[in-house]
């Protein structure tokens, strides 16, 4: 899954959406690539490279959704698909660790 994502041309660059408050600034930083026109559908990776685990996320409103949107979780690692949530998504990510998720839209609020 991920490397089709990685090879598709027809968006843009990931880039670096935000930094997520941890007590080890500058560590737990927040990266995703629109993977529609719509932007209705992201790739999130959560890093972390502090030397402990952190509890990192991503805001809706980073993707440019309204806060009150509603979205589907997959784990790209795992090959498995999480739920969904509303508002925000967060999850551990340990030491020198990146998570990455499909992030969809399920309702027309983005």
């Amino acid at each position: 899954e991920l490397v089709e994502i990685h090879q598709n041309t027809s968006t843009p660059p990931g880039h670096l959406l935000g930094e997520w408050p941890c007590d080890e600034p500058g560590h737990c930083l927040i990266w995703g690539r629109r993977l529609d026109e719509d932007g209705s559908d992201w790739l999130v990776a959560l890093t972390n490279s502090g030397s402990k685990e952190h509890t990192i996320g991503v805001e809706w409103t980073s993707l440019g959704w309204e806060a009150s949107a509603s979205a589907d979780i997959r784990d790209m690692w795992n090959h498995t698909d999480i739920g969904s949530t509303t508002k925000s998504f967060e999850t551990q990510v340990p030491t020198h660790g990146t998570a990455v998720y499909r992030v969809v839209a399920t309702k027309n609020e983005i």
